[in-house]
Formats: structure tokens, C-alpha cells, sequence
């Protein structure tokens, strides 16, 4: 069985995305992450992301450097890494903002995590991905807004 990594990142976006914008993003995504055999969650809110990548360690760390050299995001920060015995998202996913487009809310992929307060999967139950994710979609991260993040000892 390969071993699997779970990486949690938070970052700001240099431009304000639409909407459409996001669902492009989102498309592309799923395309690629499925390719490479990585699986998680893209939170998009207030100008910032805040990411779940899973899958093969390998393939989380090229990812993880790939973004980290795009030039959509910036202050890009790796808020908790860890071993998992089993992903726990099925495929990729994507959440943000209000989006008033039906069709975007039927797109493939698009989570209501932000607007319907949808669980998680159990198996997230406890983790710092699962704080994390609950954390940024409780938080008002408007423009002049800096908070910092305490995970035990680490702070982000």
C-alpha cells in the first residue's frame, strides 16, 4: 500500500476572481489532480484559498511546489502535513463564495461547504484539516484582516 500525505495550505490571491474565473479553476483542477492521483478540497473566500491536497507523497509535494510558483497566489503557507491511512475525499471539490449561477452550483466538483454548512467526511473527524477547513469558513478574511493561525506548537 503507498503511502499517503495530507497537506493543508492556505494562500492570497494576486487578482480578484470571478466566479466564472473560479470554475474555470475548478475545471482544470479536477483534470489534472485526477491525472496525478491527488484528491481534496479548494476553500476560495475573501480573496484567499485554503486548500486539502491528498494522494501520494510524491505527487502532494510536486503540487504543493507547483503552487507555490503560481503566480495567481501569493503568501502561499503550508499550514499541516501528515500521513493518512486512506483519503478521505472522493475525487477533487471546490467551494467559494455566494454564487447566484445555478449552473455553477451544478458544476461537477462544486461544493456547498461555504453555503450550506455541509459536513466533512467522518473520517476527518479531529484533525487538523478538519479544524482548519471549519476555521476559514468561519472567518470574516476581508482585505486588512490578518489572523494567525495556532496548531499546538506551530503557528502559521
Amino acid at each position: 500500500m503507498t503511502s499517503l500525505t495530507s497537506l493543508v495550505y492556505m494562500s492570497v490571491a494576486v487578482d480578484e476572481l470571478t466566479d466564472h474565473d473560479l470554475v474555470a479553476m475548478l475545471r482544470e483542477a479536477r483534470l489534472r489532480n485526477d491525472a496525478l492521483g491527488v484528491s481534496g478540497l479548494l476553500l476560495a473566500k475573501d480573496g484567499r484559498f485554503l486548500q486539502v491536497v491528498e494522494g501520494p507523497a510524491w505527487s502532494v509535494e510536486d503540487r504543493f511546489a507547483a503552487i507555490e510558483r503560481d503566480p495567481r497566489h501569493t503568501e502561499v503557507q503550508s499550514l499541516s502535513r501528515e500521513q493518512i491511512e486512506s483519503r478521505r475525499f472522493d475525487g477533487w471539490a471546490m467551494a467559494f463564495g455566494s454564487p447566484s449561477d445555478a449552473d455553477v452550483l451544478d458544476e461537477p466538483g462544486f461544493s456547498g461547504f461555504l453555503q450550506r454548512r455541509e459536513g466533512l467526511p467522518a473520517s476527518l473527524s479531529g484533525t487538523s484539516a478538519d479544524f482548519l477547513l471549519r476555521w476559514f469558513r468561519g472567518r470574516d478574511l476581508g482585505a486588512g484582516r490578518e489572523e494567525r493561525i495556532t496548531l499546538g506548537r506551530h503557528a502559521a
